[in-house]
């Protein structure tokens, strides 16, 4: 299943709010290098190419595969 930006930002709220309730300071100190991750612009860059390229694969099945064209001729065959 594609990871989606909405998806990220409801899964953090979740998080948000256990990071400023939880006394156990090792699990604060990891859910706030994972909030870091996920609010980077790098991850959501990462989102960006990620669904373009999900939409791109997506166009390439249902145009088919490409034709190659009558006049196009195999490497070598020049006469």
């Amino acid at each position: 299943m594609p990871l989606r930006r909405q998806d990220t930002q409801k899964a953090l709220q979740p998080m948000e709010e256990c990071r400023s309730v939880a006394g156990d300071e090792r699990f604060r100190v990891r859910a706030e290098k994972l909030l870091t991750i996920f609010q980077s612009d790098l991850f959501q860059a990462l989102l960006d190419i990620q669904g373009f390229y999900e939409l791109t694969v997506r166009e390439n099945q249902l145009s088919g595969p490409p034709s190659i064209s009558a006049k196009t001729s195999p490497p070598g065959s020049e006469c």
